[in-house]
């Protein structure tokens, strides 16, 4: 669908909205989003189960705004197709701000402050007591039903991804499941509240300051183990730049965190095959299979 699309949708349910710009800004993997006079951000899933989501992140974000040190989105406009049916859209004023970019990251400075500001922000999430979640669809969930969890995962990459790779790729990436659910060491940790896809386009920054402001997308978040959290900027910002963010994060004492979060990092493309063979889109899964077969053949 494109932008017009969404742009008579708006329309057609806030004709009180006065629509001078409006500019597609992202087409996410579970949203379209919208950004309107250069001041408003809609959001409109494009899926039922992320539509599900944004159930729980319009109920968790109030919870994180009292507790961490960035914005976080605050939604003031929530549209559903019917008064207790699934949500089409959200609206809220934008977060003003710059994605993480490697560009910011080439100043010395301004790459030591975000590092900290990421790491502060961190801390503060995965220090977020549970209490008042229990009123969220964020579910609960313990170290061994994390490890359950990525078993069950095992199991539908091996009956779904696996046969479209080569025999090389699969005994790889097996080795790679089997090693992470055999260790018991991978399932000390104590669960945290989590973002769940802390990605570079999700972290807004201040770019002259070089100050995380705000942290966007919060659909995914769930309870579980503190590394996912650093997956995102650890495949797309590097290896380097998540142990600086370490350093200014008060748990990393847990010396398992960094392998772990390389073992999800690991996942994301099989995560993208599944996802393209759920939705039907053809080049997720190929891009998802040619991506696993060059980790296959990585040393």
């Amino acid at each position: 669908m494109n932008t017009d699309h969404y742009r008579r949708l708006l329309e057609d349910r806030t004709p009180g909205i006065d629509i001078r710009t409006c500019e597609s800004i992202v087409e996410g993997w579970d949203s379209h989003v919208l950004e309107v006079n250069g001041e408003l951000i809609f959001r409109f899933p494009r899926w039922p189960n992320a539509a599900r989501n944004v159930e729980k992140e319009i109920a968790v974000l109030p919870l994180l705004a009292a507790n961490l040190p960035v914005q976080v989105p605050k939604f003031d406009l929530v549209v559903r197709d019917r008064a207790d049916g699934p949500v089409v859209f959200t609206g809220y004023d934008k977060i003003q701000g710059q994605p993480l970019s490697n560009a910011t990251l080439q100043s010395p400075s301004k790459r030591r402050s975000l590092a900290r500001d990421i790491g502060e922000l961190l801390t503060a999430l995965h220090r977020m007591a549970f209490e008042g979640l229990e009123r969220t669809n964020v579910a609960p969930v313990t170290a061994d039903g994390w490890r359950q969890h990525y078993r069950d995962s095992f199991d539908h990459a091996r009956r779904d991804v696996f046969p479209l790779l080569g025999d090389d790729a699969q005994r790889a990436e097996s080795a790679v499941w089997q090693g992470f659910l055999g260790d018991n060491d991978n399932f000390r940790f104590a669960p945290v509240l989590l973002h769940a896809d802390l990605v570079p386009l999700h972290i807004l920054c201040d770019n002259d300051e070089g100050t995380v402001v705000g942290i966007i997308d919060w659909a995914e978040s769930r309870i579980g183990d503190p590394a996912l959290d650093f997956t995102g900027l650890l495949s797309d910002i590097g290896e380097k730049f998540t142990s600086e963010v370490l350093d200014s994060y008060a748990e990393n004492s847990d010396q398992g965190l960094m392998s772990r979060a390389r073992f999800y990092a690991r996942l994301l493309p099989n995560d993208q095959v599944s996802f393209g063979q759920t939705h039907g889109i053809t080049d997720f899964v190929r891009t998802g299979l040619d991506d696993i077969e060059s980790n296959a053949r990585i040393k």
